[in-house]
């Protein structure tokens, strides 16, 4: 995982639990907090960071993941403001995510490990995006999904199924825009 994942997550920590709650995290945690945006760091490094973040908050892990992933839109919106620009809705910037989004990530981080993701259309207003990775984090997923949806200002509902949690190879997250497709 990128050295920027870790500064984003320590950025949310900070922004809703100050210095002393990321200080703890990483004293629960045993890591040292020095993370280069440009270099990697193991999973199991974010991973634990997650988990102490969890016990320090009192949320659930699987929460915080998404909670995570919806904070990290506002910071690659303020990082990367071009991917949602170009985009008139949650539909199209998903559409994006694989084909413009991650090979541009890939030229700044060419050893990122990123997920895959193939993309089933059903009309102007429902995506199955199909999610395939190693690490397993479609529930960041759904909290990148989730931020999105918040920027753009659309109202969706959303299934997930199969999921690799339960033995399936890939996840399917079915996006479905609902009441006015052009906001909330």
């Amino acid at each position: 995982m990128k050295g920027v994942v870790f500064d984003i997550l320590r950025d949310m920590v900070e922004e809703g639990y100050g210095l002393e709650g990321w200080n703890a995290i990483l004293e629960k945690s045993g890591s040292n907090g020095m993370y280069i945006s440009t270099e990697s760091y193991s999973d199991d490094e974010l991973m634990g960071l997650v988990a102490a973040a969890s016990e320090v908050t009192g949320i659930d892990v699987n929460d915080l993941v998404f909670l995570f992933g919806e904070y990290m839109v506002q910071e690659f919106h303020a990082r990367f403001p071009i991917f949602f620009d170009r985009s008139k809705g949650l539909i199209e910037f998903l559409l994006s995510v694989d084909r413009i989004v991650h090979v541009e990530v890939r030229k700044l981080y060419p050893d990122a490990s990123l997920p895959r993701f193939n993309y089933q259309k059903e009309g102007s207003h429902s995506l199955t995006m199909i999610y395939r990775s190693e690490r397993k984090l479609c529930r960041l997923a759904e909290g990148l999904i989730s931020g999105s949806a918040k920027f753009f200002k659309q109202s969706y509902i959303m299934t997930h199924d199969p999921c690799m949690h339960h033995g399936a190879d890939e996840c399917h997250l079915k996006i479905q825009l609902t009441g006015d497709a052009n906001g909330i």
